[in-house]
């Protein structure tokens, strides 16, 4: 059974799917499913990190040279599609209103008025609703947020751009259907501060990083600002008795990575390798596994957030950057 809470309506963020993601698609065999959403090419990404001047790296020399910008209720919608069609039964505008433990599985009451009891519980709320419920806490590294606005755009240039500034960093992406996402990422106790939570202060400053709002020419807005935690985080533990966690819900990367889609896909994999053995042959090895698997993905993720960050020199006295260089010396020795 998949409970998701919504219908695939409303505001998701999280567009780019890098090139290793086409091998991921043909191993679920879902690769057909997502080519008819008409995902936007990509073959690249630039960033301006370090210097005024961007430096761009193109997937063209890379084994898997093409990358996609998706819409992101669609691909979800599509992946459940799949599952019920492989035998799941999805149930959507529902959440998890309470849970207990039912001998050797769980009994869940929805908010629908639905019951359901299940031997195994996939917690993939992103929040790690289920997890936290019963005592797993998440790590946090930052307190990193990103605050997005949507523009309606020509046919410029898809690839992703990013440019560091002194609070933080933008990201802007051309997305399918002529639209384009914007975003300013920075530590949420800054946001009040800096007022970039109103829309005339986020337009002032969006309009002094030069490279992103110069592909806003001649974009329309669309809706109003969203406001997203992006925090870098690992639930600890990932994974209990008869439960495990999956996605945002097992941990986090700075979207700087561009890297979310991918790990949440790839890790499910993982994780039904160690449901399956649970459940056919009460085996938990692959459940120590996976544990395992999520820690140490996290610390090498830790080890390439601290490389990155580091190269980033032009606000010496700048908050923001100040805790970066702290915490990414901090990462190398966390999580182990």
């Amino acid at each position: 059974v998949l409970i998701e809470a919504s219908h695939y309506d409303g505001v998701r963020v999280g567009e780019t799917l890098p090139p290793p993601a086409r091998a991921i698609l043909d191993h679920l065999k879902v690769w057909d499913k997502f080519y008819r959403l008409s995902p936007r090419e990509v073959f690249g990404t630039s960033a301006a990190w370090g210097s005024t001047s961007p430096a761009d790296n193109d997937f063209f020399y890379m084994p898997a040279n093409t990358g996609w910008h998706l819409e992101r209720n669609s691909f979800d919608a599509m992946l459940a599609g799949a599952a019920r069609e492989r035998g799941a039964t999805l149930i959507l505008g529902a959440s998890l209103d309470g849970v207990e433990q039912n001998g050797n599985g769980w009994r869940l009451a929805l908010s629908t008025g639905a019951t359901l009891c299940a031997r195994f519980i996939v917690d993939a709320t992103g929040a790690a609703v289920f997890g936290r419920r019963f005592g797993a806490r998440f790590e946090c590294l930052d307190r990193l947020i990103g605050i997005v606005r949507f523009f309606e755009a020509s046919g410029d240039d898809s690839r992703l751009l990013v440019e560091a500034f002194e609070h933080g960093w933008w990201y802007t992406a051309g997305l399918p259907e002529g639209k384009r996402i914007v975003a300013c990422v920075t530590d949420a106790d800054l946001v009040q501060p800096l007022k970039l939570a109103q829309i005339d202060e986020w337009e002032r400053t969006l309009a002094s990083v030069p490279l992103v709002a110069s592909r806003l020419q001649q974009c329309k807005p669309n809706g109003a600002l969203v406001i997203r935690s992006t925090a870098s985080r690992r639930l600890e533990p990932v994974a209990g008795e008869n439960w495990l966690a999956v996605g945002d819900s097992a941990s986090r990367f700075d979207p700087l990575s561009s890297q979310g889609i991918l790990k949440a896909m790839r890790g499910g994999i993982f994780a039904s390798y160690a449901i399956s053995s649970r459940l056919l042959r009460d085996d938990d090895s692959d459940l120590r596994r996976y544990r395992r698997y999520v820690s140490e993905e996290f610390k090498s993720y830790c080890e390439v957030r601290t490389k990155y960050y580091r190269e980033e020199q032009r606000w010496p006295t700048s908050e923001f950057w100040l805790r970066r260089h702290k915490e990414a010396q901090k990462a190398q020795n966390a999580f182990v």
